[in-house]
């Protein structure tokens, strides 16, 4: 079961089923997990434009450490936006191998930097992540 500071790969159909978060797995932060609602903070590699534009306002660099997260290279969490779903299942198989989580430190670190700024809620199209994903499931709805 997912769970807080787990950290997953999955595919995200934002902004559309196009974009580099639907085309590539990228790395996310369960940071919300009342299931079957889940909330997750996304991580990317830092990358030299990212130094001179301000795509991300609200965010934590974090070196590579095996002892404090599984990223391979110094990565950047996003805390302007809070990605998340209400009615799908995502399998343990989606977890990051090198570790399954970050540390308690660092997971403090972010949602102490996410929810001290106007974060964005974005409710993912669960279809579409669905269908890109096949390690995520939809949960019958009974109503």
């Amino acid at each position: 079961m997912i769970k807080e500071q787990d950290v997953i790969r999955m595919k995200v159909p934002f902004p559309s089923v196009d974009s580099k978060l639907a085309l590539n797995a990228h790395m996310y932060i369960c940071g919300k997990d009342t299931a079957p609602r889940y909330g997750f903070i996304k991580c990317q590699t830092l990358k030299p434009y990212m130094l001179n534009k301000r795509v991300i306002t609200h965010y934590v660099d974090e070196a590579a450490d095996a002892t404090r997260n599984p990223f391979s290279r110094t990565s950047r969490i996003d805390c302007d936006k809070l990605f998340v779903s209400y009615s799908v299942h995502y399998d343990d198989r989606l977890k990051t191998t090198t570790r399954p989580d970050i540390c308690g430190e660092l997971y403090h670190k972010v949602k102490k930097t996410l929810t001290s700024h106007d974060y964005k809620t974005i409710a993912m199209d669960e279809e579409k992540l669905v269908a890109l994903n096949a390690l995520i499931s939809k949960i019958a709805n009974d109503k």
